[in-house]
């Protein structure tokens, strides 16, 4: 076989035939793969360039001796299929479209390589079809095995994710089960708490309080007591007394982190305040305090158990921090505004230098006092409790003259 650039092929001008062909010669053989001249009523390359014996070890004349078996000859056979439905494709390529196919072949010398095809029309019949088309042939073995690396990595990849997946399914899993016993456990731990507050509140606190009140009756009997007596009773006195705060603080600390509040109900305020100041008795009458109280909203929705000890723990402290030498005299009173209801509890106390202690007064274990004594908790309880059904406790005071707590709640607060 000549290997010449075809004759259908026009070559560029210049000063003698011959010379152009030689041009075009030496440039089909210095191109980095196999340029090809393929009829498709044969079914054989009419043209292949001297590459063709670099790359697949077959030289251009045994090529064109192959004829139509070149192809069951050169391509492997499980791409034999693919090749000829591709083949059977560019005989509809449009004029300047470009296809691309890429396939296996077997060298000469037995050797398996991957080749990329990229084909264009050079003639066709008299009816449209194509007739030759024109293409080139480039060894992309490399190119191959490292795609075949990247899928092999990036499948890996994929292994190790679904792997790890799966790793974290199953922790979470355990999480989720270790969750759910921890949600358990605290949730004992919650019924342990709301039991130990309701024993605090009704179990415990009747007894201390009947104490402190028997306590308190004796001591008005102090100047007919023997002096042994006395000093006795003032000793119990000072434990009921502490017994008293102490259980107080626990109460206070326990109802303000506990779960969701008992029932509401409609509180007689008027009949709850007297069951507080029955509780005070003892402070009332030591210290000649004058309680009065007006009632414009006479009732509120709430817990009565709860009212009763913010309103009993609310009045013991504008007693406790009673001027020293002063009557103390305290005024309850409510009114309705127009989103909420306001029961505020006046005093003529020690006061509050709120710029100084505003940080203090309604914080946990925190004291604006630093005598007489105390937990630091009521407030603390009484703000939380009153936040968990949307209410709220504000205090404005001056240092010597009193201190105004004012408690708002909803006209119908929901227990949370």
């Amino acid at each position: 076989m000549q290997v010449a650039a075809p004759q259908s092929v026009e070559t560029a001008p210049g000063p003698s035939g011959a010379r152009s062909t030689a041009f075009w010669e030496r440039l089909a053989e210095v191109v980095p793969g196999v340029i090809y001249l393929f009829n498709h009523q044969t079914m054989s390359n009419e043209y292949v360039n001297r590459s063709v014996h670099d790359l697949l070890g077959y030289s251009a004349e045994e090529i064109a001796d192959m004829g139509p078996n070149m192809l069951a000859t050169a391509v492997l056979e499980e791409d034999q299929p693919g090749v000829m439905s591709y083949l059977a494709a560019l005989r509809h390529l449009g004029e300047g479209e470009e296809a691309s196919h890429v396939y296996r072949v077997r060298r000469a010398d037995g050797a398996v390589r991957w080749f990329r095809s990229v084909d264009s029309v050079f003639e066709r019949e008299a009816d449209g079809r194509v007739l030759r088309h024109i293409g080139i042939a480039l060894d992309v073995t490399a190119q191959m095995a490292i795609e075949a690396e990247l899928r092999q990595v990036n499948e890996d990849l994929e292994e190790r994710i679904r792997a790890r997946t799966a790793e974290l399914e199953r922790l979470n899993r355990e999480l989720g089960i270790r969750m759910e016993a921890r949600t358990a456990e605290l949730q004992d731990v919650k019924r342990d708490l709301e039991d130990l507050t309701y024993v605090a509140t009704h179990d415990l606190r009747v007894p201390v309080n009947n104490m402190g009140s028997l306590t308190h009756m004796l001591s008005e009997a102090e100047p007919l007591l023997p002096p042994e007596h006395v000093e006795t009773l003032g000793w119990l006195r000072d434990v009921s007394d502490q017994a008293s705060e102490k259980l107080d603080a626990l109460i206070c600390v326990a109802q303000a982190r506990s779960g969701a509040l008992k029932a509401f109900e409609e509180v007689d305020l008027a009949r709850i305040t007297d069951q507080a100041l029955v509780n005070l008795h003892f402070q009332i009458t030591r210290t000649r305090a004058v309680v009065k109280t007006r009632f414009d909203v006479p009732a509120v929705w709430f817990v009565p158990r709860e009212m009763e000890n913010i309103l009993q723990s609310m009045i013991g402290n504008a007693i406790k921090y009673h001027v020293p030498g002063r009557r103390p005299r305290i005024q309850l009173l409510s009114r309705r505004h127009a989103d909420h209801v306001e029961i505020s509890i006046e005093d003529n106390g020690t006061g509050l230098d709120l710029p100084r202690d505003a940080d203090k007064v309604f914080g946990l274990f925190k004291r604006a006092h630093t005598t007489p004594g105390g937990a630091g908790v009521s407030l603390y309880a009484i703000r939380r409790v009153l936040e968990r059904v949307g209410g709220r406790i504000d205090v404005t005071s001056t240092p010597g003259r009193g201190s105004r707590f004012s408690i708002c709640l909803p006209h119908r607060p929901e227990p949370s």
